[in-house]
C-alpha cells in the first residue's frame, strides 16, 4: 500500500510503475486468500490478524497455534530484511530480482507442501521490497490497515475542504486490488486448491519481466 512520509511535492508516478504496484498488491491479496482458506485462517501478508490471532492462542494456552503464528510473523520480518538486501545489492532491475525470488518461493510452496506456509510467509515478505517508493511517496505494499487509515484521512481532508495529499487515492485504489485479488484467489481456489500457487507463481514471474522495463526505486 502507499505510505506517505513527507509532504515534498515530487514528480507523479508513471502509469507503468503504478501498474506493477497494483499488481504486485493484487498479487499479494490473491495468496493471502489461498493461506486463509488452506492453513486454517492464517494470514501470510497481513500480520496485524496474525499478531492478533497470536495473542489469543497465547492466552487460550494453544501453544502449538502460537508457535505457528509466532514463526509466519517471524519469517515474514525475515523476508523484508531479505528483500530489502536484495534490492540494494542487485544494480539493475532490483524489482526484477525480487520479484523472480518470490515466483521461486511461490513454486516451491507448491511442490514441497510441508513447509507451504513457511515459503508463502518469507516470499510475502520479500514482495514488499519489490517497490519501494512512487512519485517520492514510500509504499508498503501489504499494509492494508495503514492504507485504510490514509485513505479515511485523505478523504476528512477532502470532505472538510482542507489541503489533501495527493496520495489518499493512490490507498484506496491499492486496498480494492488487494480485495479484488483476495476475490479472486478464492475462486480460483475452490477449483484449483493449491495449484493455485502455480498460477499465482506464474504472475509473479511475469510482474518480474514487467519490472525489467520501468523505472522503480
Amino acid at each position: 500500500m502507499f505510505v506517505a512520509d513527507s509532504t515534498t511535492d515530487y514528480p507523479a508516478p508513471t502509469p507503468p510503475t503504478v501498474g506493477l504496484s497494483l499488481g504486485v498488491v493484487t498479487l499479494a491479496g490473491l495468496v493471502d486468500a489461498v493461506s486463509y482458506l488452506e492453513y486454517n485462517r492464517v494470514y501470510v501478508s497481513i500480520m496485524s490478524g496474525n499478531t492478533t490471532a497470536l495473542g489469543v492462542a497465547v492466552a487460550n494456552g494453544q501453544h502449538a497455534q502460537a508457535g505457528r503464528l509466532g514463526l509466519v510473523v517471524g519469517l515474514f520480518v525475515g523476508g523484508v530484511v531479505l528483500g530489502t538486501g536484495l534490492h540494494r545489492v542487485a544494480r539493475r532491475q532490483p524489482a526484477s530480482v525480487v520479484l523472480g525470488v518470490v515466483a521461486a518461493l511461490l513454486l516451491l510452496a507448491y511442490a514441497w507442501p510441508a513447509l507451504a506456509i513457511e515459503c508463502l510467509a518469507l516470499g510475502m515478505g520479500i514482495i514488499n521490497a519489490s517497490v519501494h517508493q512512487l512519485g517520492g511517496v514510500n509504499v508498503s505494499l501489504t499494509y492494508v490497515t495503514g492504507a485504510l487509515v490514509k485513505a479515511g484521512t485523505g478523504l476528512a481532508d477532502l470532505l472538510s475542504g482542507r489541503p489533501a495529499s495527493r496520495d489518499w487515492a493512490w490507498q484506496a485504489l491499492g486496498w480494492v486490488c488487494f480485495l479484488a485479488g483476495s476475490f479472486g484467489g478464492a475462486l480460483i481456489w475452490a477449483y484449483w486448491g493449491l495449484e493455485t500457487l502455480v498460477a499465482a507463481s506464474g504472475c509473479c514471474l511475469l510482474l518480474a519481466l514487467w519490472a525489467r522495463r520501468v523505472p522503480v526505486a
